[in-house]
């Protein structure tokens, strides 16, 4: 089996915080995010959340240039509307307590943004947006709403939705070995320039000059290839300075109720003399990744067993990828 090993030449260092929304905004665009900070401000007060529009999460996470996780989400949306709408999310720590002085409660993270109607497309409609956190479990709240054209007849009824789920922010900054998710890409995309702040709200999973947006399920072709990408925070530094690490890649055959080795790469070794000259430790992250054509996977369900070696701390780190091939 011939595996081709991916660890991008561009060492991006990690991710930046977004920037929010902060566009000038009409009259209309205004009382839109009025409307949509109320829809969530309800749900929080325990009115029922409108379910004209469903939603489901699904968050990613990786360390941030600052002491916040960077968690890059693809948002599922069904029902959408195929107009113009408006998106509005914000993060809650449950646990925080608010302060009765206070004016105006701060949250962790909102933000909105309004949706174009060609991003509306389809039937379950995929968008990737990004919030930041610390470390903890937090409330997350997006509320989606159509926007109702300015010449609608009366009385129309814009169609809205609020989802609300739980994620778990890991915690980067203790010093212990650890990696991103494991990102599963759908292809790899090379930029000819860098996002604006603009796009960098819309497209968050860019690294460097490659943009790899997540597979849309966990199947693959014989034809395809299977694409993931990572990157390993807190290494141990040996005594040149630099991360000195080996990642393994193994493949099992998921069969019954146990799995059976099938194939595994040539080690990736990432140390002073695989790293460039200008490699940072304490700027950049180190990269991992592999690509793989799937030809010679018989149909079935898969574990990709991701084992890093730190040599300078004697650490290791598991990870697992479960993936299936079909024909």
């Amino acid at each position: 089996m011939v595996v081709a090993l991916v660890v991008s030449a561009t060492f991006a260092v990690a991710q930046q915080a977004p920037k929010k929304d902060e566009k000038k905004r009409s009259k209309q665009e205004q009382e839109e995010i009025q409307q949509v900070v109320k829809l969530v401000d309800g749900v929080m007060a325990g009115q029922p959340a409108p379910s004209d529009i469903t939603m489901t999460l699904e968050p990613f996470f990786m360390k941030s240039q600052e002491q916040r996780t960077f968690v890059p989400f693809v948002l599922t949306v069904k029902n959408a509307p195929k107009t113009d709408s408006a998106m509005y999310v914000r993060v809650v720590n449950p646990a925080a307590v608010p302060d009765p002085k206070a004016k105006k409660v701060e949250y962790p993270w909102d933000d909105i943004h309004f949706i174009p109607a060609a991003q509306l497309a389809g039937d379950d409609v995929k968008l990737s947006r990004v919030f930041m956190a610390t470390a903890g479990t937090y409330d997350v709240y997006v509320a989606f709403k159509e926007r109702v054209p300015e010449k609608a007849p009366k009385g129309t009824v814009a169609k809205m939705g609020v989802l609300k789920t739980q994620v778990t922010v890991p915690d980067y900054y203790n010093g212990e070995l650890a990696t991103s998710t494991i990102l599963v890409a759908d292809k790899v995309n090379t930029l000819s320039a860098p996002l604006g702040p603009e796009e960098a709200r819309e497209r968050p999973f860019v690294f460097g000059n490659q943009e790899l947006p997540p597979a849309t399920d966990m199947e693959f072709k014989k034809s395809e290839e299977l694409s993931i990408f990572f990157q390993v925070y807190n290494a141990g530094l040996d005594s040149t300075g630099k991360p000195n690490l080996t990642l393994e890649y193994e493949f099992n055959k998921i069969e019954g109720t146990g799995e059976k080795f099938f194939n595994k790469t040539n080690p990736q070794v990432v140390n002073a003399a695989s790293l460039p000259p200008q490699f940072d430790p304490t700027k950049f992250p180190v990269p991992g990744g592999i690509t793989v054509p799937l030809g010679s996977f018989a149909e079935g369900q898969y574990r990709l067993a991701v084992k890093i070696t730190d040599k300078a701390s004697g650490k290791t780190k598991n990870q697992d990828v479960r993936f299936t091939v079909k024909g």
